[in-house]
């Protein structure tokens, strides 16, 4: 719990960060070049998910366990094997960038725009993957800080210097400050002892070849959950224009300040939980989740009510003409909110190998989203949009829950764990600490 503090600290400097980083950029652009800043931006977050070949969530699932059953040295097969996926993963999105860039028409009329997504999806690629491979290491700071504080600090200070910026420029930019920070993170993992070269110990056939099972599984996962985030900006902008994108990507990025607490803890509890899951430790799975899911939802209701007091004002931050998508930034909260209560589904899901089932709900969902969004969008502009993004990702987020239950016997946020919090966190804590003195006896 002590690293869940720590953690939902560094999360919320970049809540703050990641905040003015928006703003600084929006106000050194025009609406019309932050709209295409912001489809670039979301186009990119999308296609780092196709570029890592689901190796993030296979970092914390099978480290963890490897570890605990055959040791180091053995369980650095997955980070290695998983350093090596993500490099051919990242360079075929850039060739398929490259490959958008020579067609040059439609929506991949501005070529400069073009590449400079595809070499943001890159360096996002390695960023998320190093993320959860130093999270499976134990490196909490060198897993979060880089990313969450340095890349959003470096971007800041930067621009904050700038007259102007414009969409190409900002997304040069941001792409510039993270490879800088990620190399750092890089090279921290490859020289952590035991490195990952030195001992090429494999583990067990039966192991790598549940590695290669699951994979499929938690990287069509992860594309369809990038898309159902994602896909919202864009449909925005092919429907209403980029200016109105603009003012849409704002608000589904304030209201996706509210997920950070939930990103945090799940970065924290997600090798705990897959090395209580696979001990056969269900109890202290249950406490665990239920304990995760708590924070997040306290912390998001908190986060909830500023911008309904606030939350006019905080859009003007970004443009004047951005109050008309309040109402749309209250509905993609209220859908953020739904998300925190319904805690780590899917890091659970994941971990106990029910990956495929959780991809049929992803999916479904992701082709959703973008359908009801344009509705949406052409019933009732930003607002309509912004119910049709809200209502994919609560539809996600509660089929989810379902699944946990019937699938692991997992409540995310059981009755009797909600009226006896205060027991179920105490106990949390006192087990965590039993664990790590047993350890180090």
């Amino acid at each position: 719990m002590l690293q869940a503090g720590l953690a939902a600290l560094y999360k919320f400097g970049g809540v703050g960060l990641a905040f003015l980083v928006l703003v600084v950029l929006a106000r050194r652009m025009t609406p019309v070049e932050f709209g295409l800043y912001s489809v670039g931006y979301s186009i990119a977050n999308i296609a780092w998910a196709i570029g890592t070949l689901g190796q993030p969530v296979s970092a914390v699932r099978f480290w963890p366990t490897l570890a605990e059953r055959y040791g180091t040295d053995v369980a650095n097969f997955v980070l290695r094997r998983g350093l090596l996926l993500v490099t051919l993963g990242s360079a075929l999105i850039f060739a398929l960038g490259l490959v958008a860039a020579m067609i040059g028409a439609g929506p991949f009329a501005n070529v400069p725009l073009v590449i400079a997504t595809a070499a943001f999806s890159v360096a996002l690629a390695y960023s998320q993957y190093l993320c959860f491979a130093l999270r499976a290491r134990g490196l909490l700071s060198w897993s979060m800080v880089p990313r969450d504080l340095i890349w959003r600090g470096g971007v800041i200070v930067i621009a904050f210097f700038m007259d102007s910026l414009s969409g190409l420029g900002g997304l040069w930019l941001t792409t510039a400050v993270l490879a800088v920070a990620t190399l750092a993170q890089l090279v921290r993992l490859v020289t952590l002892p035991p490195t990952i070269w030195t001992n090429r110990t494999l583990p067990p056939r039966e192991e790598i070849e549940a590695m290669r099972y699951a994979q499929w599984g938690l990287y069509a996962g992860a594309i369809s959950r990038h898309f159902l985030q994602q896909a919202s900006t864009v449909v925005v902008a092919l429907v209403l224009g980029p200016v109105e994108a603009g003012a849409f990507f704002a608000a589904q990025r304030l209201g996706n300040l509210m997920s950070l607490t939930l990103l945090s803890t799940n970065q924290v509890s997600s090798p705990l939980l897959a090395a209580d899951w696979h001990a056969g430790r269900k109890d202290e799975v249950q406490s665990l989740a239920f304990a995760m899911a708590l924070l997040a939802t306290v912390a998001s209701l908190g986060m909830f009510a500023l911008f309904v007091l606030f939350g006019p004002w905080i859009l003007t931050l970004f443009d004047s003409s951005y109050t008309s998508a309040y109402a749309a930034l209250l509905l993609l909260a209220i859908g953020q909110l739904v998300s925190a209560a319904c805690g780590s589904n899917a890091n659970l899901l994941n971990l106990a190998g029910q990956e495929r089932p959780l991809l049929r709900i992803t999916v479904i969902s992701g082709l959703l989203n973008p359908l009801m969004t344009a509705g949406g969008a052409m019933l009732g502009g930003l607002t309509g949009a912004a119910l049709g993004t809200a209502l994919a990702i609560i539809l996600w987020n509660v089929l989810s829950v379902r699944l946990c239950k019937a699938r692991l016997g997992i409540r995310i946020m059981a009755p009797d764990d909600i009226r006896n919090a205060g027991a179920v966190l105490r106990d949390v804590l006192r087990k965590r600490r039993n664990r790590k003195t047993a350890k180090k006896d």
